[in-house]
C-alpha cells in the first residue's frame, strides 16, 4: 500500500514540476527568445479561423502576427495592413522556428520600413 501512494505521489510531483516548467518558459519565452529579423515579404494572408492572427510569408521562414498575451502583444490588427507584398522590414520576432511543425515566430513589433528596398514579386 505505501508503495502504491509513493509511486502516485512521484508521479503528481512530475506532472506538477512539469506544468512549472512550460508555464514557466511561456512566461520567459519572450526575454530567451527575442530576435531582431530582416524580411521581405513575400505575400501576407488572414487566418481565417481566428479574429487578429496573420501569416507573413518570406523567402525563408513563414511568420505569425497574432496577439498573444504571453508575448504582450495586442496590435496584430493595426500592424497587419502595414505588410506590403515585396517591401523590407526589421522586425523584432519571438519564438522558435521549428520547420516540421507548425510553430511560427510571432512578429512583435516592425522596427523600421525600407521602402527603398523594393523588390519585385511576380504573382504566379
Amino acid at each position: 500500500m505505501l508503495k502504491h501512494i509513493f509511486k502516485l505521489s512521484f508521479l503528481f510531483g512530475v506532472i506538477i514540476v512539469m506544468i512549472i516548467l512550460i508555464f514557466g518558459y511561456l512566461f520567459f519565452e519572450p526575454f530567451l527568445t527575442e530576435k531582431e529579423e530582416t524580411i521581405t515579404v513575400i505575400n501576407t494572408e488572414r487566418w481565417t479561423g481566428e479574429q487578429g492572427k496573420y501569416f507573413i510569408f518570406t523567402e525563408n521562414e513563414v511568420f505569425l502576427n497574432a496577439d498573444d498575451y504571453y508575448h504582450n502583444k495586442h496590435n496584430a490588427d493595426k500592424l497587419y495592413p502595414k505588410f506590403k507584398k515585396g517591401y523590407t522590414y526589421k522586425v523584432k520576432v519571438v519564438g522558435w522556428y521549428i520547420p516540421f511543425l507548425p510553430r511560427f515566430r510571432n512578429i512583435i513589433e516592425i522596427l523600421e520600413t525600407n521602402p527603398n528596398k523594393y523588390t519585385p514579386i511576380e504573382d504566379n
